[in-house]
């Protein structure tokens, strides 16, 4: 059996992308999200959470995007050019390697981005990050004191899936899922030494974005039993939001092809079993 949490990254980032997400959950067509609790459309999506009785959250940590903190910038003047974050996650890694970003700045604000969530009266059920920085060495110990200092279970963190690169389209996704999964089975060892529970193996990151059924067809087929996190990407794009971030996420199409029923019997013929966080 395969058991499954369908969860949606980046709540918060836009109204459009939220307003489909929140509408995704309370039809029953994800079982979960992380909350960007820095992006502009956070209050309005933790309210329609709280409106349709949905309580947990996870959070998507964030210290890129150019998004701005949660802190004041002066306090955390490592992490931010012109008061926002830096543009994308090679620049900040590079940073991190080269030791101009502070740990305790990092703490501080990803402390304020969950305390943010909890003051909105969320409980968080866990954690993860905007392009997977909470993976980088320097970062990891920050995201897994958080997740005691707060009592949250679940730590992203891929795992060795080696079944999902094979289901991965082209050289790139493949490439990519298997650094991830490194990174990620390191991440599983510190869990585990500091007694936090295996999180379920994330799959879909390769190809974030782009989870077409034509994918979904090929991810179920290649997966062995166990317990597993889609990291979806679904919503409404606007113009401002397809402007801004120029991914080339496809969010229309992943919203339809959770609502469709062409998945639904996908999973039924795949013996999957949709769960939530809190529900592990």
């Amino acid at each position: 059996m395969i058991r499954l949490v369908l969860n949606a990254d980046d709540l918060g980032l836009t109204a459009s992308l939220s307003d489909a997400v929140v509408e995704l959950l309370a039809g029953g067509f994800l079982t979960d999200t992380s909350l960007l609790t820095c992006g502009q459309a956070f209050e309005s999506a933790g309210r329609a959470l709280l409106s349709r009785g949905i309580a947990t959250t996870g959070i998507h940590l964030c210290l890129v995007g150019r998004e701005t903190p949660v802190s004041r910038p002066a306090d955390v003047a490592s992490l931010v050019r012109g008061g926002r974050f830096r543009s994308g996650w090679p620049s900040v890694a590079a940073a991190a390697a080269a030791g101009r970003i502070l740990v305790r700045d990092v703490e501080h604000e990803w402390e304020a981005q969950v305390v943010r969530a909890l003051d909105a009266g969320l409980r968080v059920t866990h954690l993860d990050s905007h392009q997977h920085l909470h993976l980088l060495p320097t970062f990891l110990p920050v995201a897994i004191r958080l997740a005691r200092r707060f009592g949250v279970a679940y730590v992203r963190a891929p795992g060795t899936d080696q079944a999902s690169a094979r289901a991965a389209t082209g050289l790139r996704a493949a490439g990519k899922t298997k650094l991830l999964s490194a990174f990620g089975d390191r991440a599983r060892r510190m869990l585990r030494t500091v007694g936090l529970p295996d999180p379920p193996v994330a799959i879909g990151l390769a190809e974030a974005g782009h989870m077409t059924f034509g994918r979904w067809e090929r991810l179920l087929e290649a997966l062995p039993d166990g317990t597993y996190e889609a990291a979806l990407h679904p919503g409404t794009a606007d113009g401002g939001t397809a402007s801004r971030y120029r991914w080339g996420y496809r969010w229309d199409e992943e919203a339809e092809v959770l609502r469709g029923n062409e998945l639904r019997e996908l999973f039924a013929r795949s013996d999957v079993t949709l769960l939530s966080f809190a529900q592990l």
